[in-house]
């Protein structure tokens, strides 16, 4: 163990040394869905919905042409769901969450210097780790009071917490989510920079083997580079 944190140090100490590091800092504007596999759901689709973040970045440039960018954001991950079910056929019912992550995306760019700005396209791994966060459930149920007989009608409005267990009245998603993400945007002498980019959750957030949760988002983020230092 003692050997490979000293190959890291190492490993990172000669990346230091031979790369241009800039630090800065961003906002996020994500427009979020998710996708979902189940059997119980009929006729659902997903809404987009709009949330924000915001953190910090590095960029580590190793020449003129090539990079690498991680940041480390705090990011809302939200989306919205309507379906129907066997039982109540034209009764629609939503699900809208709101997930608040710490998430580490790293990003291997590619760059293209012009007279006046530096375009840039890139790639990569995003590490999510799910912080809070609640699913608002508004729709109908059938009150089964005896056996199989359904009788009651009722109307449901309630919010439950995404990541608490189901037997504490949570939905119990996975707090882990690791994604991947590409990015396209451009760099202006003075450090701004702006890109849109696109994230797709990789990992089933869902715990049931018979159900899929994943996440997704299209962002804009806007930055600032400070100088190099070295």
């Amino acid at each position: 163990m003692k050997k490979i944190s000293l190959m890291v140090a190492a490993t990172v100490i000669a990346i230091a040394s031979f790369a241009q590091v800039r630090f800065g800092a961003q906002v996020i504007g994500n427009a979020g869905s998710f996708s979902t596999t189940t059997d119980d759901l009929e006729n659902a689709s997903t809404k987009i919905k709009i949330s924000a973040g915001g953190g910090v970045v590095a960029d580590i440039a190793f020449s003129e042409k090539f990079a690498i960018r991680p940041s480390l954001n705090f990011l809302q991950k939200k989306g919205g769901l309507e379906y129907q079910t066997e039982l109540l056929p034209g009764k629609t019912s939503t699900v809208n969450t709101s997930l608040n992550y710490l998430e580490l995306p790293v990003q291997f760019l590619y760059k293209i210097p012009m007279r006046s700005m530096t375009a840039f396209i890139g790639a990569g791994p995003s590490l999510g780790y799910g912080l809070s966060g609640k699913l608002k459930i508004k729709g109908w149920i059938y009150e089964d009071n005896e056996g199989d007989q359904v009788d009651d009608l009722i109307e449901i409005n309630e919010s439950v917490d995404a990541f608490k267990k189901e037997t504490d009245g949570g939905a119990e998603l996975k707090r882990f989510d690791i994604s991947a993400n590409a990015i396209a945007g451009v760099e202006f002498k003075s450090g701004l920079y702006a890109n849109a980019g696109y994230m797709a959750g990789l990992s089933n957030l869902s715990k049931s083997s018979d159900d899929k949760f994943r996440t997704r988002g299209i962002q804009l983020t806007v930055g600032f580079l400070l100088p190099a230092k070295w």
